[in-house]
């Protein structure tokens, strides 16, 4: 079965427990819930790209069946790490996805080390509650977003036979400059704001070519993060053609985005 969802999801700790940070992140949470994934699409498993996971000089895949929850964080209220969130793996699936990333030539294996950082469970936790779903996770590394687009178009391609749909989260905000943080959660920064917004109206016309060379310094300014590439290769797996609703758009704490963007392939 194809893809039949993908998503670009803010991942920060406010999304475990909102109040825990005087309420930052409380709308993010209900608009992740407001995708209703499992009641519109149902999927059999879930890929996701973390920035948090960072690799070299390959990307790596979780083959294991039963994925360790991370904690990698620290310096937050106890009661973030003591929230579980466990799905099961995918094994065969990571298998599949190395071999389709082997055979477009970008260097890639599987692994049982790691696991879901929070990068990775805490936007899932809100997208899929049950936590019953499959999902396999994939790592970063420093690559040029080509290459990025290039992991995204061999993980279409092993999709596309796959015997159970998947949905692609890829994982991160666009607006991601720590030195910009503000403690009151409705901080703003207008420039950075608007950087945003340009990246964003790039995404929703689709010119891939043009994020790809976007102006080094506002992208410099903004500090994306991961630069952008769990984005960059849901980009590839969805295909050229399908364009994101952008639920929303705001951001938290003066530096960090919480701008979620939904593709539906036709």
């Amino acid at each position: 079965m194809p893809l039949v969802y993908a998503a670009y999801l803010p991942n920060a700790p406010f999304l475990i427990s909102p109040e825990s940070f005087g309420g930052a992140g409380s709308e993010t949470v209900e608009a992740i819930r407001g995708l209703r994934l499992r009641e519109r699409f149902n999927p059999g498993g879930v890929v996701v790209s973390s920035p948090h996971w960072v690799t070299q000089p390959r990307f790596r895949i979780n083959s294991s069946s039963r994925p360790r929850q991370i904690y990698d964080f620290s310096g937050f209220p106890p009661s973030l790490t003591a929230v579980k969130y466990t799905p099961p793996g995918d094994p065969a699936l990571a298998r599949a996805l190395v071999a389709a990333a082997r055979a477009a030539r970008v260097e890639a294996e599987g692994t049982e080390e790691w696991g879901l950082d929070h990068g990775a469970w805490a936007p899932l936790m809100r997208l899929l509650p049950e936590g019953d779903t499959p999902v396999v996770a994939i790592s970063i590394t420093q690559q040029p977003p080509e290459t990025y687009i290039a992991l995204g178009r061999a993980i279409r391609r092993a999709l596309a036979s796959w015997p159970k749909s998947i949905a692609f989260v890829g994982t991160g905000s666009i607006l991601h400059n720590f030195d910009r943080l503000d403690s009151r959660p409705d901080a703003r920064w207008p420039e950075g704001e608007q950087i945003e917004n340009e990246i964003l109206e790039i995404l929703s016309a689709r010119n891939d070519e043009a994020l790809v060379s976007f102006d080094r310094k506002k992208w410099n300014t903004i500090q994306p993060e991961g630069n952008l590439g769990p984005l960059f290769t849901l980009l590839g797996v969805v295909g050229p053609d399908v364009r994101p609703r952008v639920i929303r758009g705001s951001s938290v704490m003066g530096g960090f985005g919480m701008s979620i963007l939904e593709f539906v392939p036709a």
